[in-house]
């Protein structure tokens, strides 16, 4: 075993061809080296990241205000439905017939009607049913034929 730890079996020939250098050219001044390409991958992806970290913040905030103005509808709803309960209150407060009953007689003077006759006319009587019967609506007697 301790032979074959000393053998390289030609793999240093074969690292040799690999590993030729390019002969290294000076620059030109005002010239810079364009990035690697690992670099421009992870400035792009950081870039996305920003924009949608910042699109995030953008959504929160529209829903805070859409929170801030839903809240507002409805503190709103609970003040008109407040003032609809008063204003039926005084609709049936002023619509209660003691208090028309009280109007009509002392504002307009107005009295309750008395009680109501009927009159009844018995149909045996041909002589108050002829009379009755030679009367027009308004009570005059009908001319004679």
């Amino acid at each position: 075993m301790a032979g074959a730890a000393q053998q390289d079996w030609g793999f240093t020939e074969i690292t040799r061809k690999f590993e030729r250098r390019r002969p290294v050219r000076p620059r030109a001044p005002g010239r810079r080296r364009a990035a690697a390409p690992s670099t421009l991958y992870v400035g792009v992806w950081l870039g996305v990241i920003a924009v949608l970290l910042i699109g995030l913040v953008g959504l929160r905030v529209s829903l805070l205000y859409k929170d801030v103005a839903f809240n507002n509808l409805i503190r709103e709803r609970n003040d008109l439905t407040v003032q609809n309960s008063q204003l039926e209150s005084n609709v049936s407060m002023l619509s209660s017939p003691a208090r028309i009953q009280q109007i009509a007689a002392g504002t307009l003077g107005m009295v309750p009607a008395g009680k109501i006759q009927y009159v009844y006319i018995n149909p045996v009587d041909n002589r108050q049913f002829a009379e009755l019967t030679n009367q027009d609506a308004g009570g005059n007697p009908a001319p004679s034929p």
